[in-house]
């Protein structure tokens, strides 16, 4: 996986991103949707544009052409929460028929506007393993226990060019905040 520390994930594709330092200037500009919502859309039609960003129209989620950025919140505690009383592939299936039809519908609603569901975090519950290019959550050191995530919500593009660690560089190195993949085929 490539690293980025360019906002190319505020703009196009979409990103799961729970870094503060990431979310900083969209949390405070952007007002974020629900899963709720967003699964509203997938079930229902999309709206013709994207939610305007309440009140500045020079916030970090827009642009002069629109809103850039939609933020998603609430996703990382549907996941925990099923994670309580289903197995991590029932909880993966559910990502992919819910979050990864959106990435897929995403695209031909809203190609110039990037997808971000934002994450609580911390860290700690993301793992990325080099050995099968996926990303992992969940918690403890057994991976049969996490959710696939990335093969879920990207199903299979977060491998390979075009997906990304999202960086946060800070003195004293550098931390991984999320990850990106560019549009599915």
């Amino acid at each position: 996986m490539q690293e980025m520390t360019s906002t190319k994930w505020k703009r196009r594709g979409s990103s799961i991103v729970w870094h503060a330092d990431l979310l900083a200037d969209l949390v405070r500009d952007v007002e974020p949707v629900s899963v709720r919502a967003l699964l509203g859309w997938l079930n229902s039609g999309f709206p013709d544009s994207p939610p305007e960003t309440p009140g500045n129209p020079g916030a970090a989620g827009t642009s002069a052409g629109g809103t850039q950025t939609v933020l998603v919140g609430g996703l990382q505690t549907v996941v925990e929460t099923m994670m309580q009383t289903h197995p991590p592939e029932a909880v993966a299936e559910w990502l992919r028929t819910n979050a990864l039809a959106v990435v897929r519908a995403w695209k031909s609603h809203w190609p110039n506007v990037g997808l971000v569901f934002v994450m609580d975090g911390p860290g700690t519950l993301f793992e990325f393993n080099e050995g099968d290019e996926l990303v992992y959550f969940g918690r403890g050191r057994d991976r049969s226990k996490k959710v696939k995530l990335s093969s879920a919500i990207w199903n299979g593009a977060a491998s390979g060019a075009g997906a990304y660690q999202l960086i946060v560089e800070k003195t004293g190195g550098r931390e991984v905040g999320g990850y990106y993949v560019g549009w599915l085929s």
